[in-house]
């Protein structure tokens, strides 16, 4: 059978609409700028969850579960992380383990940014930080955007100290949306 003019112009119209479709999906997301996808950044965010899968295949949550992380127009960026588990210090003077312990339960660190919208990654360039062997550091986050209120950032492989074999922060934005 023969399909009469009216079929083919539908399948056509439905063709074309789809075809517009991929095409600026495709052309929006490679079309994104460093500058562009800096501005998504932008923002306070607060860590939703820290997901880290073992070598031996176990999961758990980073014991640094609570934090923030801030990202400004000016390029830079501050990490704050603690384990909401740390013990309390008995005074306001720390005994020795105390101290020990309240280090131990802290991540920070702020530096400059850089994205690589294309490329799918930011790279924060280390310039203060809890552990002063890591002033200098560059650490690598591949990012991937749920809308545009939350953002999983995934430490790069070289990072990863075993047994950790993955490492993911989920983070969300905290008041208004961009």
């Amino acid at each position: 059978m023969i399909p009469r003019w009216g079929q083919w112009k539908s399948r056509g119209s439905v063709f074309v609409v789809l075809l517009a479709i991929a095409v600026s999906g495709t052309s929006n997301v490679s079309a994104q700028t460093n500058e562009e996808m800096a501005r998504k950044f932008q923002g306070t965010w607060r860590l939703v969850s820290w997901f880290q899968r073992l070598a031996g295949g176990t999961t758990r949550q980073a014991p640094n579960s609570v934090g923030y992380i801030i990202y400004t127009d000016t390029g830079h960026m501050c990490y704050v992380g603690m384990n909401p588990n740390r013990p309390k210090w008995k005074t306001t003077t720390p005994t020795e383990s105390e101290a020990i312990s309240g280090i131990v339960g802290l991540g920070s660190y702020c530096g400059s940014v850089e994205v690589h919208a294309k490329e799918g990654y930011v790279l924060h360039h280390v310039e203060i930080e809890r552990v002063p062997n890591n002033v200098g550091v560059v650490r690598k986050r591949w990012f991937a955007f749920e809308g545009i209120n939350r953002v999983m950032l995934t430490v790069d492989s070289r990072e990863l100290i075993p047994p950790i074999v993955e490492s993911i922060l989920t983070w969300e934005r905290v008041g208004s949306s961009q």
